[in-house]
């Protein structure tokens, strides 16, 4: 039963990840993007933009292209495993969700040899501090496929920290007679 969770959640995941890529890839190509356009959808809060980005998470160069499909892939076979083994509706949706991320940054980069950017989510004045360290300004460019990915694993992390806590079996203690 928890294993429909995991493929539909995997299943509208992807497709909700792949229409708006086509969609912002088709207005890049028409010219829309040109001259450094953004689409404003929420003023300056939310932007839609086409990014082209040959590397992993936020940019980040992580070695040699290949790795860009090695790590992707491993992931999403380990999210299968766990996910078709999920003992609850809510974990194998985050696993498909996962799944669906995994799989949709990886057609792009087979297909395009990058992955389509194309969110951005800013509050003018407010970077991104990661780990009081490093500042991401201006904010990183993703699209659904990143936001799902995020999304499984705060859906897993929530789900282990809200889990209540197995009543802890009571074994009767051994009564012994007076006596013996």
């Amino acid at each position: 039963m928890n294993r429909k969770f995991f493929i539909w959640a995997a299943i509208v995941g992807l497709v909700l990840d792949r229409i708006p890529k086509l969609i912002v890839h088709g207005l890049f190509s028409s010219g829309a993007f040109s001259g450094g356009r953004d689409l404003h959808l929420i003023g300056d809060v939310v932007k839609v933009t086409y990014a082209m980005n040959p590397h992993g998470l936020f940019s980040l160069n992580y070695g040699p292209p290949f790795m860009y499909l090695v790590l992707p892939l491993s992931a999403a076979a380990l999210v299968v495993w766990y996910g078709l083994r999920a003992g609850d509706r809510w974990s194998s949706a985050a696993f498909g969700l996962i799944l669906s991320g995994a799989l949709g940054n990886v057609i792009d980069r087979v297909g395009l040899s990058y992955v389509i950017d194309f969110l951005v989510v800013e509050l003018p004045g407010h970077p991104v501090v990661l780990f009081n360290r490093l500042t991401i300004s201006p904010w990183p460019v993703f699209n659904f496929a990143d936001a799902f990915v995020f999304c499984g694993v705060v859906m897993l992390l929530g789900r282990e920290l809200l889990r209540r806590p197995a009543k802890a079996e009571t074994t009767p203690t051994a009564v012994t007679a007076e006596g013996e």
